[in-house]
Formats: C-alpha cells, structure tokens, sequence
C-alpha cells in the first residue's frame, strides 16, 4: 500500500467515524429506518475500499490508472448521495421502512451499475492499447531490423537503399489485421534474407512493393 492510498483511506475512515459520532449523538429516534439507511450507507463507505484496491492498487501504467480514475469518481458520487439519503431519512423518522429500501436500493443499483460499465469500458480501452503497442512494434522491430543491416552494411550504394527502406517502414502504417498476417510474414521473411542475399537491392525492391502492398490493404481494412 503505498503512502497516498493509506492517507485516503485514513479519510475514509475518518469521514466515516465522523458521520457515525455525529448519527448516534444526534438525540433522534433510532427506528428501523434509522438502522436500514444506516447499513446501506455502511456499504457504501465499504464499497469505496473495494473500488479504491481495483482502480489503484494493481501494478498498471500511468495511463491505465489515469482511466481507473473513472470508477472511484462513481463510487465517489455513489457515497454523496447515499450520505445525503442517510441524512434525509434520519431526519424523517416517520416515512414508511419500504420507501427507505426502495431508494437506497435504486442508489445502490444504478451506482452498481454505472461502475460495471465504466470497468468495461477500461478494460476495453486497455485491451485496444495492448493490440496496439503490439501491432506498433511489428514496425519498430522490422525498422530496427532494417537499421541494423544499414549499420554493418559496405556498400554505399546498398548502405543507402536500406536507409531508404528503413525510412519508408517508419512512415507505414502501425495497424494490422490478421487479413494482413501472410503479407506481414513475406516481409519479415525477405527482410531476414538480406542478412545473406547477394542481390540485395533487387531484394530491397521487392521489400518496398510488399510495404506498399501492405499499406493500401490496411487502409481498405479500415
């Protein structure tokens, strides 16, 4: 647990003791409405440390937390308007026990609800980030493949042809679609055939048609 997270569950806490001193000293009748709204907002204090371990206490990337942000801003709002609720139903002790329940109840459940859906929407938005970082370093890698060989390479005239198509693996398009896996492959292929080929920029030719191919099917993909 790192130090921030302890301090804001120590508000929690806090917050929490508060609302309870002040619930119990208050000298107002402690009906059944009193202890039912009371529960619920017990599980909405409790709901908090739930929510806050989720979105926070994982190993994620910045960004990732960044956008787990949204589910303890729910859980948030969640708690506010169950506090007020508590507070209402304290102060009208002589409202039936069954509207108590109905509407903790619907705060519970669209709160539930908007928190699952916002926990979707993150792990969708993190599965499209991993795909992409992984279709983004099929290009790096083939770029740095390609740089390398540039590097080692004695033959300015070669030297420069593989400058050229390092270049234009750089500018191709990062997406890829399992449509594109074959075409992909044969690049992948040739570009480890210039490690030995003795007609390297006729190979280096037939490379950049393959790049080119690539890059017009990606674009009718999208």
């Amino acid at each position: 647990m790192t130090n921030k997270n302890f301090k804001g569950y120590l508000i929690l806490g806090l917050l929490f003791a508060l609302l309870s001193i002040t619930a119990f000293v208050i000298p107002t009748a402690k009906t059944t409405i009193f202890w039912v709204s009371y529960i619920f907002t017990v599980v909405a204090f409790s709901a908090q440390i739930f929510l806050w371990k989720k979105a926070l206490g994982k190993s994620k990337e910045l960004k990732s937390k960044f956008l787990n942000i949204s589910i303890i801003h729910v859980g948030i709002v969640y708690l506010v308007l169950q506090t007020i609720a508590f507070a209402i139903f304290v102060a009208l002790p002589l409202l039936p026990v069954w509207s108590v329940i109905v509407v903790c109840a619907i705060i519970l459940g669209i709160s539930a609800v908007c928190m699952i859906t916002a926990d979707v929407a993150i792990e969708e938005i993190e599965r499209v980030e991993v795909n992409v970082q992984k279709k983004v370093f099929y290009i790096k890698a083939l770029q740095a493949d390609v740089e390398l060989l540039a590097d080692v390479e004695t033959d300015d005239a070669v030297k420069t042809e593989l400058l050229g198509l390092a270049k234009k693996i750089r500018f191709s398009d990062p997406m890829s679609s399992e449509k594109l896996a074959l075409i992909e492959e044969q690049i992948t292929e040739k570009i480890n055939e210039l490690k030995t080929a003795d007609d390297k920029i006729s190979l280096i030719n037939s490379i950049e048609m393959l790049i080119a191919e690539r890059n017009k099917k990606c674009k009718l993909l999208k």
